[in-house]
């Protein structure tokens, strides 16, 4: 068998599997087959799931690397730092016994109702189904070991529950129009008001039994930080050197607001008070932002725009605060989501808050990233595999472009800012929080000082996103740094090259490993002279 069947045969077997311990994914990346399922947990299941990690591994390694097209090379590097990755958390960190919240069905049923896939009313009723037992098998392996449960994490299932419960009893008349269910209307309603008993119970057990013993961290440690830095994002740093960079960074965002005359001392108390729009006024408010960007980035001739339409849905069957997602890509084209207004902490939204998400969301973000580079540059493994530094960096490297042709507002540029030096705290903190350096009541305390608003529970969101997913801050925090430098080598090697064409080459494979794609597209030298100049005093390599 030709090396790149044997590769694309490995790939698809070891999907089929992985997705059964992660239905959650197969639902972002539209797998059917998947969608009311709940992670396999069980021991075997556990222990099956690491052989076929391992296996995946060897049959990688056992490829000869210089038989694929490069597609399949860069395929290749995605998914092998990604399973080398879970592989050792599992031997490691085993999920189990740490984290109650991961065995709520509460998110799963949620994607569901945003992403509304043809098998909804199934899918719900599967997930409602299984819930019994499984939340019966989470108290058995909790009660083994309570002492190793994060603190943290039961605090967010804690909060989860007790949001879920409510929203599980109405779930039935939340289906959207198209998805009624009708005969199983009655159904969900039971199945529904069902689940919601057993995670009132599991949610009892979590306070009687587990919050008197729970001591776990939710940091992942220096070792995996560095192994993160290396295989997940092919970054040749250690945590230590990274943390030096992430303080570089902040200083140039530091510099910046003097530029702008703003008091950095006062920023934090420097709120954007906007008068809210709501209700209709609000969604046209969305409408009218996000036409405003596409309109000024094709006369700047900034990006090559996707051919695909953007349209707008309100998130009203969702339980989570504040929303459920900025963005839903679908068969016809994307979906900007605008959160419910019964859900927004403040109620409505002020013009620059909506300019800011439209930023993130619309043409110039998530809807852009979603269709650039057509179907090649967007298998499976690179759905599954996105890297931070376009996920988040990439809308903080657009504002600079945006903001430098004049397109912001003053309120705007106060919002961005605190943003910007949020996004370089979240980054400080993301990493000297999981390499033991503060604890978690030292990083809320750093966390809370940038918030949009005054917000009770937002910095402990923030905390909790940040422990599930280390190193990504960093990550999109040096991804904005990256690609400017990128762009400066590049159009400095060829000024005959328009931003546009640079934007498009650059994410012709995809939103994945930002070094990965440099050196695919622009090559190693572009590489070598854009690490030495981002990263070079701290890697030697300047």
């Amino acid at each position: 068998m030709p090396e790149t069947a044997n590769f694309d045969a490995l790939i698809s077997e070891f999907y089929k599997v992985w997705f059964c311990y992660h239905p959650v994914a197969a639902i972002f990346a539209g797998v059917p087959g998947y969608e009311g399922l709940l992670a396999a947990d069980g021991d075997d299941d556990v222990g099956a799931l690491s052989s076929w990690l391992s296996n995946l591994l060897l049959g990688l390694e056992e490829l000869r690397y210089e038989a694929l097209d490069p597609d399949r090379q860069l395929d290749l590097q995605l998914i092998f730092g990604a399973a080398m990755i879970e592989h050792r958390m599992l031997l490691e960190q085993d999920w189990r016994h740490r984290d109650p919240a991961r065995y709520l069905p509460l998110r799963p049923l949620q994607e569901l109702m945003v992403r509304q896939p043809a098998s909804l009313c199934e899918a719900l009723q599967g997930i409602l189904e299984r819930t019994g037992n499984y939340l019966r098998d989470a108290r058995t392996q909790l009660a083994e070991l309570p002492e190793l449960v994060s603190t943290l994490w039961l605090a967010e299932a804690l909060e989860m529950s007790e949001a879920g419960l409510p929203w599980l009893h109405r779930l039935h008349g939340e289906l959207p129009q198209a998805h009624q269910c009708c005969a199983e209307q009655g159904r969900l309603q039971e199945l529904g008001s069902s689940a919601a008993e057993v995670i009132e119970d599991f949610r009892q057990f979590l306070i009687n039994d587990l919050v008197p013993e729970a001591a776990g961290g939710s940091d992942c440690g220096p070792e995996q930080v560095d192994r993160l830095l290396t295989h997940r994002h092919q970054l040749p740093l250690t945590g230590e050197q990274a943390l030096a960079l992430a303080r570089q960074q902040q200083a140039r965002y530091l510099r910046h607001l003097d530029e702008l005359g703003i008091d950095q001392e006062a920023l934090g108390e420097q709120y954007v008070f906007e008068a809210d729009l709501s209700g209709d006024a609000r969604c046209q408010a969305y409408r009218e932002e996000s036409a405003r960007f596409k309109a000024f980035v094709e006369a700047q001739d900034l990006l090559e725009l996707p051919s695909q339409p953007l349209e707008f849905r309100v998130t009203d069957g969702c339980f989570s605060r504040p929303d459920c997602g900025s963005y839903l890509r679908s068969e016809g084209g994307g979906i900007l989501l605008i959160p419910d207004e019964r859900r927004q902490l403040k109620g409505g939204e002020t013009l620059s808050a909506i300019r800011l998400r439209c930023l993130y969301a619309g043409w110039t973000g998530r809807h852009y990233l979603a269709w650039a580079g057509g179907v090649q540059a967007h298998s499976l493994v690179r759905q599954i595999n996105p890297s931070a530094a376009f996920k988040r960096g990439w809308a903080h490297y657009i504002s600079w472009l945006l903001e430098a042709r004049g397109f912001f507002t003053r309120e705007d540029m106060v919002l961005l800012a605190r943003r910007r030096l949020a996004l370089a705290e979240q980054a400080l903190v993301d990493l000297e929080f999981h390499m033991g350096r503060l604890d978690s009541h030292q990083a809320l305390d750093r966390l809370q000082s940038l918030l949009d608003y005054p917000a009770p529970g937002l910095a402990e969101s923030r905390l909790t996103h940040l422990s599930r997913r280390p190193t990504d801050a960093f990550m999109a925090l040096i991804g904005v740094a990256m690609i400017e430098q990128t762009r400066e080598v590049v159009l400095r090697q060829e000024p005959e090259l328009s931003l546009k064409a640079f934007h498009s080459r650059l994410l012709a494979h995809g939103a994945v490993s930002l070094p990965l794609v440099v050196k695919r597209v622009f090559g190693e030298t572009v590489w070598e002279e854009v690490s030495g100049a981002v990263l070079g005093q701290e890697t030697g390599e300047r």
